[in-house]
């Protein structure tokens, strides 16, 4: 977490800074980001660089952090309609808002794509351990209400159902990536709700032969 010292900055001179961070980890892995570059492109001494974060690591995790915030807020709208749909229809929207995302916020998707390859496991856990909170708190929010409805056997373990569902997010981005190769091309809507529809199906109506 950012000294206090960070939010105090004037809004200009913080905003420079995390545009610097997120165009230099966007571009490069967790080893090979520099902080000397994102000092010079802030225009920052990097002493001052120390008295606003504790490292690099420090900063990784708060810009990765700060971007899963913006599609969080990105999302919120179609939060506020939940109430009127069915999980598999929820589910099925957050994946058309992510390619939404994508192409309005293209810096953030490509920061996205270059978190998927990162290799190292400190910071990678670093940041899914702060990421999964925001994640987690909406899945299990989406499987409580449904529940309430009735649309799922209330027997269900919800933070076993939550795993499910966080990692079919992450299979969803994975195969956007691959179908695409970039996080900024325009994905066919068309294809990947047919991809996932299929997953969802899975998941809602297992795969035993019912005949």
């Amino acid at each position: 977490m950012p000294q206090e010292t960070f939010f105090n900055l004037p809004d200009n001179k913080r905003n420079l800074i995390i545009s610097a961070a997120m165009h230099e980890f966007s571009k490069n892995n967790y080893k090979t980001a520099s902080i000397n570059k994102i000092c010079k492109k802030a225009n920052i001494p990097k002493g001052s660089f120390y008295q606003y974060f504790t490292d690099k690591l420090d900063l990784y995790v708060y810009i990765m952090s700060f971007a899963i915030e913006k599609k969080v807020k990105f999302f919120s709208d179609v939060i506020s309609k939940f109430n009127t749909l069915t999980m598999f229809k929820q589910l099925r929207l957050l994946f058309v808002k992510g390619i939404e995302f994508a192409k309005k916020y293209p810096l953030y998707a490509e920061l996205g794509e270059q978190f998927s390859k990162e290799h190292d496991e400190l910071a990678k856990s670093a940041v899914i351990k702060a990421g999964d909170k925001q994640a987690q708190s909406l899945f299990m929010q989406m499987i409580c209400n449904a529940k309430m409805k009735g649309e799922i056997d209330g027997n269900v373990d919800s933070f076993a159902l939550c795993l499910l569902l966080k990692t079919l997010n992450s299979t969803v981005n994975e195969y956007m990536l691959e179908k695409s190769g970039n996080a900024c091309c325009v994905y066919s809507e068309e294809e990947l709700l047919s991809f996932v529809d299929s997953l969802l199906k899975i998941v809602f109506y297992g795969i035993l032969n019912k005949t």
